[in-house]
């Protein structure tokens, strides 16, 4: 019975990792041209899921988890936020937000 668990546990993980992929690659296009809210719209959904990548990767691995390295990640988004720079937070989530969630993706497979 816990082997079901965990295969659905990482089934659900996947499918999230995937639409965070998606979304990320959404917003990005979005962002670069020009369509604001479709990019936010995107960046909202993308976050919801990290959000919820993160809590399964603590509850999964605890507090030494891979996902450490999304706290200074975060930091930056909140900064291009705050001051409303939207080709920086576009760069954050392409060069770095992206390529990040792509490797737990790989990590999970």
């Amino acid at each position: 019975m816990k082997g079901k668990t965990v295969m659905k546990e990482l089934t659900l993980f996947q499918k999230k990792s995937d639409r965070l992929q998606n979304s990320l690659r959404a917003s990005i296009e979005h962002f670069r041209k020009g369509n604001d809210q479709l990019g936010l719209d995107n960046f909202l959904n993308a976050m919801a899921d990290l959000e919820s990548l993160l809590e399964f990767q603590h509850y999964a691995e605890g507090s030494g988890s891979k996902l450490g390295k999304i706290t200074p990640v975060l930091r930056d988004l909140c900064g291009c936020i705050k001051n409303q720079d939207v080709v920086g937070l576009t760069d954050v989530l392409e060069y770095t937000v992206y390529p990040l969630a792509e490797q737990w993706r790989e990590g999970c497979d």
